[in-house]
């Protein structure tokens, strides 16, 4: 059984994804500045972080609110631009679990996978391995959210909605400015009986914040529009039309 305690603490609430990795946010990615930031994002009421792989032990010597954890796996030379899972493998959950973490995104797309279980298999042995973690399945269609629910993971993240190439509406990683969210795949999925989405992706401020729990959202997750200086000083001169 998942631990309720930790997942229940995250209810109505913001999640900040303090996500670093040198394809992404190469001046960012040391653990000593994504343990700042997420102090600071705590400190401002994030109910939770989410962070990747490398940074989580030191997220987790300074905060006491629950830490979701996730590695993405890159294939191809482009890593920028070629194709990612997030915690693919048990390789994966294993070095997670171990670092600290309350609970483990993981790849909830119907994409080839980088194992040899099915989703369903990989949830069930996450849980038979780590009872105490919750799961939450990123994915990006209503289909593979009722997957992931019925596979048993605690939630689904509308994580990568807009970003596999059969989305409702692909789009491209880093678009500025950035499109709307999906109000309405959690407002499907929630009609589809999944009490616990989270919503993410292109979520920049609290009025988006507020549509997304109107919505049905179970909580929400922002990241680059708070720690991001890069893409946050890129939109704002955007913005500006300068």
């Amino acid at each position: 059984m998942a631990n309720q305690t930790r997942i229940n603490e995250i209810e109505h609430g913001l999640i900040v994804s303090c996500y670093a990795d040198p394809t992404i946010n190469p001046y960012m990615d040391n653990s000593e500045a994504m343990k700042c930031v997420a102090q600071s994002c705590v400190a401002g009421g994030a109910k939770a972080i989410r962070t990747n792989l490398e940074h989580v032990a030191a997220i987790k010597s300074v905060i006491d609110v629950p830490l979701i954890g996730i590695k993405k796996i890159y294939k191809g030379q482009d890593e920028l631009n070629s194709s990612f899972r997030i915690t693919p493998t048990m390789r994966e959950v294993d070095l997670l679990v171990e670092a600290g973490v309350d609970g483990i995104a993981i790849d909830g797309t119907q994409r080839e996978r980088y194992d040899d279980l099915t989703l369903e298999e990989f949830v069930a042995a996450i849980k038979e391995k780590y009872p105490q973690i919750f799961v939450v399945a990123d994915i990006s269609t209503v289909e593979e959210g009722i997957r992931a629910h019925q596979a048993g993971a605690d939630a689904v993240g509308t994580t990568l909605s807009g970003y596999t190439p059969y989305s409702k509406n692909p789009i491209l990683f880093g678009t500025i400015p950035s499109p709307d969210p999906d109000y309405e795949i959690i407002q499907e999925l929630r009609k589809a009986g999944i009490d616990r989405v989270i919503a993410e992706g292109r979520i920049n401020d609290g009025t988006k914040m507020r549509k997304c729990m109107d919505a049905g959202a179970y909580s929400v997750v922002i990241g680059t529009s708070i720690t991001e200086p890069k893409k946050i000083v890129k939109t704002i001169l955007f913005d500006a039309e300068m």
